[in-house]
C-alpha cells in the first residue's frame, strides 16, 4: 500500500458510506428437521461476524527470546444469535425439532453429521440494497439453544440466544 494511500485524505474520500451494523441478513436456507428458513431470516435480531485467529509456534534459539511464527488457522466454531419469537411460537419449533436430530431426548442418538449440517450465510447489505458481503458458515447445527427469560415486571418480545456450531466460515459470491 502506498503511503498517500493511507491518509486522512485517502480514508475521506473512500469511507463516504461505511456499512451499517443492522443491514444484514442471517440466511439459513435448509433448517434441517423442517421449518422455514424465511421465518429464521426475518426474525434473527442479533449475530456476529465470525472472527479467525493464528496460533503461534515459538522458536527458542540459545539465551535469546527467540522468535514466533503463525501456526495453525482457529475459528471459535460458535456463531451467536438472538431470535425474536412471535405468538405462533415457530422459531422454537424450527431450532427444538433440529436439536432433537442432533440428539434424540428419548434414546439419547443423534442422526450423524450428515443429517444434522448444514449451510448457514451472513449477507451484508448496502444501503442501497445491494450485497456487499456473503459469509458462508459451513457445517452448521444449532449447539445450544440458551435460557428464555421471562417476567411481569417487562414489556419486552420473548427472545432467545441460539448458539450454533460450524466447521469454517468462508468469503462466497
Amino acid at each position: 500500500m502506498s503511503p498517500s494511500a493511507m491518509g486522512i485524505d485517502n480514508l475521506r474520500d473512500n469511507l463516504t458510506n461505511p456499512q451499517r451494523t443492522y443491514m444484514w441478513e442471517f440466511q439459513c436456507v435448509n433448517p434441517i428437521g423442517g421449518g422455514d428458513g424465511e421465518t429464521l431470516l426475518l426474525r434473527c435480531q442479533t449475530m456476529a461476524w465470525p472472527g479467525e485467529s493464528f496460533g503461534k509456534i515459538h522458536i527458542p534459539y540459545k539465551q535469546t527470546a527467540g522468535l514466533e511464527v503463525p501456526g495453525k488457522r482457529a475459528y471459535s466454531h460458535t456463531l451467536d444469535t438472538t431470535m425474536v419469537e412471535g405468538e405462533d411460537g415457530v422459531v422454537h419449533d424450527i431450532i427444538h425439532a433440529w436439536m432433537q436430530l442432533v440428539v434424540d431426548n428419548k434414546t439419547g442418538v443423534g442422526a450423524g453429521d450428515s443429517a444434522i449440517k448444514t449451510d448457514i450465510y451472513l449477507r451484508l447489505i448496502s444501503t442501497k440494497g445491494e450485497q456487499t458481503k456473503r459469509i458462508r458458515m459451513t457445517g452448521c447445527w444449532p449447539q445450544d439453544r440458551g435460557d428464555i427469560p421471562l417476567s411481569y415486571d417487562d414489556e419486552g418480545n420473548i427472545l432467545f440466544p441460539v448458539s450454533w456450531n460450524y466447521d469454517r466460515w468462508e468469503e462466497v459470491a
